[in-house]
């Protein structure tokens, strides 16, 4: 078998997969288990989907892990929290924008990985322009064209991209070339049974990601009727013939955000990222308790929430009523702050 690299732009391969894909609408439910188990293989690239914390599938991401799947390759614009498999394993390398959770803090895990070698950074790219190599598969062009990355050292680390001259003004141009990556997870607000996928917010580059994979999974929210998603067709941002597998997870995004319907959970997320990721031991031991240690993401859930003593899910739930204008909602916004505040003291300050 090729090599994920070896896939990632081969256009012709890309479109012989396409050709063969079945555009009916069947029934493609089925559970987060045999989906990973189906559809995942060693040796996979996959992209990131959603923004960080922001509607990721964190559900299909654990379940990768439980499922022990190896030399995995990461697509990263941005990578969040599902960056730590490397160290048991599950990810062989990457290409990456950004790395990081933002305020929460640095993900070590990725950081010790490339420091000692064991973490290949196979690419490095400018937001801009990795997202426009994913439209350029969406668009089924070979490449695009931009200004991004020229002037910088990028240029001359990528061994992907090429700079050339515009035809017509004869100046500098980056060339982007397509990008194919071999499955995509998302995770949306509703689906139906065939994968036509409802998303409220921002869609980020998932519309494009979900033309350019070869492999895509949807986890979503809630499973509704197909009458219900054609009522209103306009935000239906993933159409069926692209999907390969539905998965009706609720809370899938968990400790991430989903716009309208739960906040992220900062707290779990600074303790994870700033102190039980801090050294190869102890996110060994975080990962073989919360991963490996339960059966799916609902024990987890069940665990976290036993140790914080509190009902984490109507918790987050609450936090996204006082963070968000509830008049926003379905209209593609999410707001932060909203008419009250709650105040936060930060993981860091308290355990380090």
């Amino acid at each position: 078998m090729s090599h994920a690299n070896d896939r990632l732009f081969d256009h012709k391969l890309a479109r012989e997969w396409k050709l063969k894909k079945s555009r009916a609408e069947k029934d493609k439910r089925m559970t987060l288990q045999e989906a990973i188990a189906t559809l995942v293989e060693d040796g996979d690239s996959i992209v990131e989907t959603g923004f960080a914390y922001v509607r990721g599938p964190m559900a299909a991401y654990w379940e990768i892990g439980r499922q022990r799947k190896k030399n995995l390759v990461g697509i990263f614009t941005p990578g969040g929290m599902n960056t730590a498999w490397h160290e048991f394993g599950g990810r062989e390398g990457a290409h990456v924008a950004y790395v990081g959770v933002e305020m929460r803090g640095l993900i070590s895990p990725f950081r010790r990985g490339v420091e000692a070698g064991t973490l290949k950074v196979y690419s490095e790219w400018s937001h801009g322009a990795l997202s426009l190599a994913l439209r350029a598969a969406e668009q089924g062009v070979n490449y695009v064209a931009c200004k991004s990355m020229l002037g910088t050292d990028l240029m001359r680390t990528n061994p992907y991209v090429r700079e050339a001259k515009d035809p017509w003004t004869g100046e500098p141009v980056c060339l982007v070339p397509a990008m194919y990556p071999d499955v995509a997870i998302f995770h949306v607000h509703h689906a139906d049974k065939y994968g036509n996928s409802r998303i409220w917010g921002p869609s980020v580059n998932d519309t494009a990601i979900a033309i350019a994979a070869r492999k895509v999974i949807v986890t979503c929210e809630r499973i509704v009727s197909p009458e219900d998603i054609r009522s209103n067709p306009y935000q239906v941002i993933i159409p069926h013939y692209c999907v390969d597998a539905v998965c009706e997870v609720p809370y899938g995004a968990y400790p991430g955000d989903m716009p309208g319907m739960y906040y992220f959970d900062r707290r779990l997320q600074e303790r994870v990222v700033r102190v039980e990721w801090k050294t190869r031991e102890s996110t060994k031991e975080w990962y073989e308790k919360y991963i490996l240690g339960t059966k799916d993401h609902y024990e987890m859930i069940q665990l976290i929430a036993e140790e914080e003593g509190m009902n984490v899910l109507e918790y987050m739930k609450r936090l996204e009523q006082l963070s968000c204008d509830a008049s926003y909602f379905g209209l593609g916004y999410w707001g932060v702050g909203g008419e009250r505040d709650w105040k936060y003291e930060e993981v860091a300050k308290r355990a380090i």
